[in-house]
């Protein structure tokens, strides 16, 4: 996985929106997340190399919070890198598109690989930066910057249940995630990777519900086909003697 290095993040209510419950807490109904991140081609980013990489890309999510607690991307918008060695939250300047780099396939490859990663983020921030205020006309007010003092332990809990509900989405990222823990399982020689599966990852499901993502990614050729009733035959990996 490349590393995605974000340089600053911001997140403000849109369209009014109404006070929902959140794991705890009270956020927007809808609100933006903005995330200026270092274009730094995957290389690993150190307090001596960052002011080398000089070009920032930018990502725009729009997110709605939903009644069962959870978190959906409503649109995305992304931006070439450009160089920016600062962030520019509010701007008066007229859009040029001739300021903007294109978009390269490894932001795209990062998009899928963190986007459980920044949907939690933007969740973290909101938190920390809009505090509810209700309006004497029963309107929806929201404060924009405030720090509301939450702690890192309960900032940590909100991202694993964040990332946890992103990743049962069944997607591609998903049953790739899946396949991959199958595997591992099976290598370490485990005689029920389903079962544990279940009991480790998706307590609310049942074995047969869980048993069938395996059978998904069968077809999706992420998992070797298995006979009725048995496990994949999964192998390790290893790379002979003076192969290139």
């Amino acid at each position: 996985m490349s590393e995605m290095f974000t340089r600053f993040v911001t997140t403000q209510p849109v369209h009014g929106p109404k006070p929902m419950k959140f794991k705890g807490h009270v956020i927007p109904e809808y609100f933006s997340a903005t995330f200026y991140v270092l274009d730094n081609d995957g290389i690993k980013v150190t307090p001596k190399n960052q002011a080398s990489f000089k070009d920032t890309w930018v990502i725009e999510l729009l997110l709605r919070v939903t009644k069962i607690e959870t978190v959906e991307v409503v649109q995305l918008n992304v931006k070439g890198a450009k160089p920016n060695p600062t962030h520019e939250v509010f701007s008066t300047k007229p859009f040029n598109p001739t300021d903007l780099g294109t978009i390269q396939a490894r932001h795209f490859n990062q998009l899928q690989e963190y986007r459980a990663r920044l949907m939690s983020v933007a969740v973290q921030v909101a938190i920390q930066s809009h505090k509810y205020k209700k309006q004497p006309n029963g309107g929806h007010a929201w404060t924009i910057g405030d720090n509301l003092g939450v702690t890192v332990e309960e900032l940590e809990r909100i991202n694993d249940e964040v990332e946890g509900f992103i990743y049962t989405k069944l997607d591609g990222n998903f049953y790739e995630t899946f396949a991959k823990r199958y595997k591992e399982l099976v290598i370490n020689g485990d005689k029920t990777p389903i079962k544990t599966l279940q009991k480790i990852y998706y307590p609310e499901k049942s074995v047969k519900h869980v048993q069938s993502y395996a059978t998904t990614c069968r077809k999706k050729k992420l998992l070797p086909k298995a006979e009725q009733g048995k496990n994949s035959k999964v192998r390790k990996t290893t790379t002979r003697k003076g192969a290139k």
